[in-house]
């Protein structure tokens, strides 16, 4: 589908993030790519990418930060065809696609969009042009680069998006992304194509689309001091499987430990805290620094010890949250816990949750 950007007669041309528009595109909403490529479309329509421009915690940022730097990359195709609809489906079927040249950097947002003729570009150099589109020989979409040209952020020196540069300096940085978040399948490709291996899966949060519930081990001990009339729960969190660090993506999320003895609740939220001038917690776009970072690392652990006055069971529950509390009433939002790991301990007792594989399918 031939767009008209905006009048004028600049030639078809590659846009970069930040380019003023051309005269004449091709893009395609994403539905027209599904018709063909139902499996991709049904995984990507529940994923991250796909709400990357309409999702509640994205708007409200956007509408409080009032800085369009942000939609370079959740909303790439805007620099091309405004804001239409088509741009508003924010990292959709023709902004991976199209993507060429990806350069991870600290400014961000550094590819460019090859928008201006009907190449789709993927991972497969082994298929031929059809009707509709042509394709194009990327090897670049199997390699880490490509994500990190969005996955890379640090404004001013202040690291906001680093999940690309964590996962390059530590333990996995041999095993790119798509890995873990692109796992290969046996799938067809298009209607009416043959069944292939290595079809990566579109969801972007594993085959079974949990990752998050499958990057930490927990390892619980509850013992009871009679003198002090105290019960001490020592709760350690590993990350086992995820290359980057956990939380990982906006610093404002958060993995919370909630832990409940007697009726009593105690809480240690995790994460990467960035406060303003004054010294209070602050949403990125108007933080100064960073106050404190109790992330876990790949492969390293978190410990802490919860004390509490009754003899009891120990309730331990691992959840990720979208947005810190703090964050989440300035922008006035109710964010939802995900329960990630569930365990009970007795006194005097230990439990061990190891988290699954990260490349399997649910049980059926």
């Amino acid at each position: 589908m031939a767009v008209e950007a905006v009048p004028g007669d600049a030639a078809p041309a590659a846009v970069t993030a930040d380019a003023p528009p051309v005269r004449k595109v091709f893009v395609t909403a994403a539905s027209r790519c599904g018709e063909c490529h139902e499996k991709m479309f049904d995984e990507w329509s529940g994923s991250a990418h796909a709400h990357a421009a309409s999702s509640s915690v994205y708007r409200a940022a956007a509408a409080s930060a009032k800085d369009a730097t942000c939609d370079r990359c959740h909303v790439p195709l805007g620099a091309v065809v405004a804001r239409d609809a088509v741009a508003m489906e924010g990292v959709t079927c023709d902004v991976c696609h199209t993507l060429r040249d990806p350069k991870p950097e600290v400014a961000g947002a550094g590819f460019r969009l090859a928008v201006d003729d009907m190449v789709k570009y993927g991972p497969r150099c082994d298929l031929t042009d059809h009707y509709f589109h042509r394709m194009g020989c990327s090897p670049e979409h199997r390699q880490a680069a490509i994500c990190g040209s969005c996955h890379w952020w640090e404004p001013n020196g202040l690291p906001v998006i680093t999940e690309y540069a964590d996962w390059r300096a530590g333990p996995s940085a041999s095993t790119p992304c798509q890995r873990c978040h692109m796992p290969a399948e046996r799938a067809a490709l298009a209607v009416g194509s043959p069944v292939r291996s290595g079809v990566p899966h579109h969801g972007l949060l594993g085959l079974a689309t949990d990752l998050r519930q499958r990057a930490l081990g927990l390892g619980v001990s509850s013992r009871h001091d009679a003198r002090a009339g105290t019960t001490a729960v020592t709760v350690t969190l590993t990350n086992t499987n995820a290359g980057h660090f956990v939380p990982a993506g906006l610093p404002e999320r958060r993995i919370v430990v909630r832990v409940t003895v007697g009726g009593e609740v105690q809480i240690r939220a995790l994460g990467r805290v960035l406060v303003d001038g004054s010294g209070a917690e602050a949403p990125f776009w108007r933080a100064t620094r960073v106050a404190s970072d109790t992330r876990i690392a790949p492969r390293a652990s978190w410990r802490d010890t919860f004390t509490f006055r009754a003899r009891d069971t120990a309730l331990v529950e691992v959840l990720h949250r979208a947005l810190s509390e703090s964050v989440a009433r300035e922008l006035g939002l109710h964010v939802e816990e995900q329960l990630l790991i569930r365990t009970q301990v007795g006194v005097g007792k230990t439990s061990m949750v190891k988290p699954p594989p990260p490349g399997e399918r649910p049980p059926s």
